[in-house]
């Protein structure tokens, strides 16, 4: 087994419950999911459901916190959750979202708020003790986040659990946060340049402007971040729901469908009449848990990092705090991006042999030998589709008949839409040669073409992926507004960077010393411009594993200190009622 099968093993396992084609947990639920969303309930009745009660209170107590609430800390609470939420608002509330209802269906959408209302409780819980049981150094900096409560709370027997955790969080920073953010942008970059402006910018050159508008906002540390995010993430956030308001907007009388699409799928109701609503409860459920936990981050231990910087007497109002940024990204956020996803209606379409050469591949049927996807099936939207169908679309055709006698269900529309009777008698060559002349043979072949795909109402139905479906929805809700995502990618994208360079930061400092904090930050300006010349594409499939790397650790802790999570709860129902803040230097010992 190569080393790249083995990720993609271990990796379907943690989050789906599969080891390669064998499934070990029923329901293709992961032990991650399973251990999540067990802690956010068990936290939940712990501390009577206090997201819930208190949730009018906690967005009081996000615009007073745009005014320091303590002496101790770094930044106001304010700039606090504007760091954390720089980490948690990025391309899962494009991409993500939209591989959630594709995979899932729009019953996914639903099982992604129950899991930001349990992780509203975790976000409580872990921020509330990160603030309790922050450090401060020699230097006057403040240091907190999961590798702390654990040193401090659980005592340096725990240690081990510590430097897990911090492990986690470098590896997580480097591939998720760093690496895969700066490619995305590059890819975003590139993208639109060619298709507005005709343009060609080389990766490296967006790579070296990216790593200096990164270097100049975290040279400066955690005060600098937190002024940068208080500033532009409010913004950012506000602006793309703003967008998202107007499609809704003109779309307004399929919203009501939308939501019932959402709740129906969710259970099953609308499967149920064709049999297989077993099948797309399960699918909704696990694509909705993975793709709402990949998004809020609630659990994972990222977040509490940012808030233990936080300016505050009150460990407890800075959690309250916290959960606000979790119903921010997922409630709020991801619902919108969603909703215009299926509520647009416009001219889409998609290739029905793609549709069918992945289910083959899902029923374990290989495709030939030295080919892929794309050189075979490419999408009704890929650029140069009819040379590549008509250089391999014979191979394509022949091999979708093979899957179909192993006893896949193939319609014959899939295997014509592989090789179109106009491209049989055609060399790539000759398709070139017709492209080059763009006149009416160019276009009629082109026709002919295209009425081998299939017409579909909403960008969710097409064979498109991740933000591709958000672009086009967002394109046919109004002129322009195919824009939207690329500039809302490099916003959320750019964000990002700049909130996991702090995570990555502490952990690196807390493994190491306080003489790591410069080196790190030039460190992870070579990341960032690395990641914009290099592919990206196996660096999820580690970024996975680093954040389970993470999650387990952090939930270990949070279980344990349960027991300090209720105390503060119990103290802290009035809420001019502080709970004494654990402010501690480095070397005095752990309670």
């Amino acid at each position: 087994m190569d080393i790249i099968a083995l990720i993609e093993n271990v990796a379907g396992f943690i989050w789906g419950g599969t080891w390669g084609d064998t499934v070990v947990i029923p329901g293709q639920i992961g032990p991650l999911a399973v251990i999540l969303l067990g802690t956010g309930l068990f936290m939940m009745v712990r501390i009577a459901a206090r997201p819930l009660r208190r949730f009018v209170p906690a967005l009081v107590e996000v615009w007073q916190g745009r005014k320091a609430q303590g002496e101790d800390g770094a930044i106001t609470p304010w700039q606090a959750l504007s760091t954390a939420l720089s980490g948690q608002v990025g391309t899962g509330n494009l991409a993500g979202v939209a591989t959630a209802i594709t995979l899932g269906g729009p019953g996914a959408i639903f099982w992604m708020w129950i899991v930001a209302i349990f992780g509203m409780a975790l976000a409580f819980s872990e921020s509330s003790l990160a603030v309790k049981y922050r450090e401060t150094d020699e230097y006057g900096r403040i240091n907190g986040g999961p590798m702390y409560y654990i040193k401090n709370g659980l005592g340096k027997n725990w240690g081990w659990l510590a430097v897990i955790f911090c492990l986690g969080t470098l590896f997580s920073a480097a591939a998720t946060g760093g690496a895969i953010q700066a490619n995305s942008i590059m890819e975003s970059v590139t993208e639109t340049s060619q298709s507005t402006l005709g343009l060609t910018i080389p990766p490296w050159a967006i790579g070296l402007v990216l790593a200096a508008l990164v270097f100049a906002v975290i040279i400066g540390g955690i005060k600098s971040i937190g002024s940068f995010a208080g500033k532009v993430v409010p913004v950012m956030a506000a602006l793309y729901v703003l967008a998202a308001l107007i499609v809704l907007i003109i779309n307004a009388d399929k919203v009501p469908g939308a939501f019932m699409q959402i709740i129906g799928s969710a259970f099953g109701w609308q499967e149920a009449a064709g049999g297989a609503a077993g099948y797309g409860v399960m699918q909704a459920v696990r694509y909705g848990i993975s793709r709402g936990l990949f998004s809020n981050e609630a659990g994972q231990g990222s977040a509490p990092i940012a808030h233990a910087a936080a300016r505050t007497k009150n460990p407890v109002q800075q959690g309250e705090i916290a959960m606000i940024g979790v119903f921010i990204d997922t409630i709020i956020i991801c619902t919108m991006t969603a909703l215009v996803i299926l509520t647009v209606v416009g001219d889409f379409k998609k290739s029905p042999a793609l549709m069918a050469a992945n289910a083959c591949v899902e029923a374990d049927y290989a495709l030939p030998e030295g080919t892929d996807m794309n050189a075979l099936f490419p999408s009704a939207y890929t650029e140069g589709r009819e040379a590549t169908i008509a250089r391999n679309g014979a191979v394509a055709s022949a091999w979708l008949q093979e899957c179909r006698a192993s006893g896949v269900a193939i319609e014959d529309i899939a295997i014509e839409a592989a090789h179109p009777a106009a491209l049989q008698d055609m060399s790539s060559d000759d398709v070139a040669a017709l492209e080059a002349e763009a006149g009416e043979g160019w276009t009629e072949l082109q026709v002919q073409i295209d009425e081998s795909m299939v017409a579909v109402d909403h960008a969710w139905e097409t064979d498109a992926n991740s933000a591709a479906i958000t672009t086009r929805a967002y394109g046919a809700a109004f002129p322009g507004g195919e824009f939207i995502v690329p500039v809302a990618l490099f916003f959320f994208a750019f964000t990002t960077i700049i909130g996991w360079s702090y995570y990555g930061e502490q952990a690196a400092t807390y493994l190491v010393g306080e003489w790591a904090t410069h080196p790190f930050r030039y460190f992870w300006v070579v990341i960032i411009f690395l990641g914009t010349i290099a592919a990206a594409d196996w660096l999820w499939l580690l970024g996975d594993i680093a954040n389970a790397s993470m999650a387990f650790p952090n939930l270990i802790a949070l279980l344990a200190l349960s027991s300090v999570v209720v105390a503060m709860h119990k103290m802290n129902d009035d809420p001019d009622h502080g709970h004494p803040v654990l402010d501690k230097t480095e070397d005095s010992p752990a309670e």
